[in-house]
């Protein structure tokens, strides 16, 4: 015997549960977490110095080692370098034309936030445990790849050189942890930090 039709104006959609989400509540978390949580944007290598940057969608990190198939790979503590998306568009106002990711030759750029250069700071990307040493400084290299005045557009806003605590892959679209969500008084006109002196 089959089931009775639904009376008129009923509806066959099961009632929701008291405090469960729907596929629309589901989306606009996802939309929600989209804006919120810092993630990677951009990747680059460069298998040597001075040599050009290259992209990726993917990186392996090895602890106390950095990027497998960068130049800064097997260093003491140059593992990766680290760079928020907000930092560049700060740095093209300063400069008056666009700065790309790439050419800062920072391997690591996140969405939005506010990259710790206090050593000691601890940041996860992905899977990767990573240690502030220092602040990133721009190099004479910047001259040559953001045009006359992009080192100085990119001062205080370089990101930092991190060390590699722990190993894993790095991906594109990985969330990323520790960033700061303002600037703190140390990150002002204050005393400055001590340069980087290697060369990008």
């Amino acid at each position: 015997m089959t089931s009775p039709d639904p009376s008129p104006g009923s509806s066959s959609t099961a009632p929701t549960a008291p405090g469960s989400t729907t596929s629309d509540d589901t989306d606009t978390d996802a939309d929600a977490d989209a804006t919120t949580v810092p993630r990677v944007t951009e990747l680059w290598v460069a298998p040597e110095r001075h040599a050009p940057m290259e992209p990726r969608r993917r990186v392996e990190v090895e602890a106390g080692a950095g990027v497998v198939g960068d130049r800064w790979h097997g260093t003491r503590h140059r593992h990766v370098t680290l760079q928020s998306a907000d930092a560049l568009l700060e740095a093209a106002e300063a400069l008056g034309a666009p700065v790309p990711a790439s050419a800062t030759r920072r391997t690591v750029t996140v969405s939005h936030g506010v990259v710790p250069t206090d050593p000691g700071a601890r940041l996860r990307v992905g899977g990767v445990e990573l240690e502030v040493v220092r602040v990133a400084a721009p190099c004479a290299l910047m001259e040559r790849s953001m045009g006359p005045g992009g080192a100085a557009a990119l001062r205080r806003r370089g990101g930092s050189v991190l060390r590699a605590l722990s190993s894993g892959p790095i991906a594109v679209g990985d969330p990323v942890e520790g960033l700061l969500t303002a600037p703190t008084p140390s990150r002002g006109a204050g005393p400055a930090r001590r340069p980087d002196p290697s060369t990008p």
